[in-house]
């Protein structure tokens, strides 16, 4: 199955709020904005954008933690949210690293971003992405989104947040600045089995991975080699 990400340069962001507006009409969560609960929006500080949004982790910690299964995380990459199943024990609001979920008091249930899945499942992207006046938002395939990040971050000299923090996650941010000066929480840089660095290489798991097997290779042949050496004295 397809996995999916969505790219965000910040440096085409106006802060609009297209993507904001648009993702209340898709959700109808028209009462909760109204109480500053948003599953996106960007803030304007003094020194940059913060678009407050789910980053769908890889490794999710909401997802792990819930006692009820109420968030999952999905086979394509966004981590989804079933209200049904929310006690509003907000579980996930004290572990969330990105302090994402937003408890809404008067329905004791969260609000968060779902990456549009159901738009997904028609091989549509995010209301958000679409509506974007500026192409600041990018949405497509995982493995092409997180390519591209890197490239850009390097061509130029970006900042790219979302990357490693937390394990990595689906949603990648490149900005001139380091994002958390204008508000993106400072996460733990983890680097997961196999995972590519920005450099366009592999990581220090996978490297050291491969330097193993590598080296049971090299045993092994030496081991065969020397074992057909004595025999052929014999």
């Amino acid at each position: 199955m397809k996995k999916y990400a969505i790219l965000l340069d910040d440096t085409f962001c106006t802060g609009c709020n297209s993507c904001a507006y648009r993702c209340i009409q898709e959700f109808r969560y028209h009462d909760q904005a109204s109480k500053g609960l948003f599953r996106t929006f960007v803030q304007i500080n003094d020194d940059g954008l913060y678009q407050k949004r789910c980053m769908h982790c890889l490794e999710p910690d909401c997802v792990e933690n819930c006692p009820v299964k109420a968030l999952t995380k999905s086979e394509y990459g966004p981590v989804l949210y079933n209200a049904q199943k929310c006690i509003g024990c907000q579980t996930c609001v004290r572990v969330c690293k990105f302090h994402v979920p937003q408890f809404d008091a008067d329905t004791k249930k969260i609000v968060k971003c779902s990456m549009c899945a159901h738009r997904i499942s028609e091989d549509k992207k995010p209301a958000c992405a679409e509506v974007c006046p500026t192409g600041a938002l990018q949405f497509g395939e995982y493995e092409a989104m997180k390519k591209l990040a890197a490239k850009l971050a390097k061509e130029k000299k970006l900042k790219l947040y979302g990357y490693e923090e937390n394990g990595g996650t689906h949603l990648f941010v490149l900005a001139k600045e380091d994002p958390t000066k204008f508000g993106y929480p400072k996460v733990a840089k983890k680097a997961l089995k196999g995972k590519v660095s920005l450099d366009g290489g592999i990581g220090v798991p996978a490297m050291a991975a491969l330097a193993v097997a590598g080296f049971k290779k090299y045993s092994e042949r030496r081991t065969r080699i020397e074992a057909e050496a004595k025999k052929a004295k014999k």
